[in-house]
């Protein structure tokens, strides 16, 4: 199967998240309590960066399967019922990422003009991590039903 490019830069981000999480809060611990004084600018980028996995990395979980599904009613279904139960369920998560994406963009416009206390950046920034995750939500349910109904169904 070909990896979409949503999908390697959903994984490139969280790469970065975590190693950048990682290694900042290591640097904290070691700050705070070797050397004795904190960054606390340090555990506001950590705990953003967690946001960013999150949001970002829920669209590797569904491409690989990973998401916590209930099967017994799917596994009940014909051939010929279960593509389109599994369309009816990609349509109304589509619905529901569709809500968030609208939220999210909402959020960062309602915090358009904050700053964050530690970085002092942009608090658009830090909610960007929700509409974004939304649009590469998007992206996968449509790619679903689309190769779902494009690809030649048994006879």
């Amino acid at each position: 199967m070909r990896t979409s490019k949503h999908i390697l830069f959903s994984e490139w981000v969280v790469i970065v998240a975590f190693a950048v999480m990682v290694i900042g809060t290591f640097t904290q611990v070691v700050c705070r309590y070797v050397l004795d004084f904190s960054l606390p600018w340090m555990d506001e980028l950590s705990r953003y960066c967690l946001v960013y996995m999150v949001f970002v990395g829920m669209v590797i979980t569904l491409v690989r399967g990973q998401h916590v599904t209930v099967d017994l009613l799917l596994d009940r279904y014909s051939a010929r019922l279960r593509p389109i139960a599994l369309t009816f369920i990609d349509v109304a998560s589509a619905v529901l990422f569709g809500v968030l994406l609208y939220g999210g963009v909402l959020l960062m416009q309602l915090t358009a003009g904050q700053t964050t206390s530690g970085m002092g950046m942009p608090k658009y920034m830090v909610y960007a991590a929700i509409p974004l995750g939304a649009i590469l939500m998007l992206i996968e349910f449509g790619l679903r039903i689309y190769r779902r109904h494009s690809a030649p169904q048994p006879s």
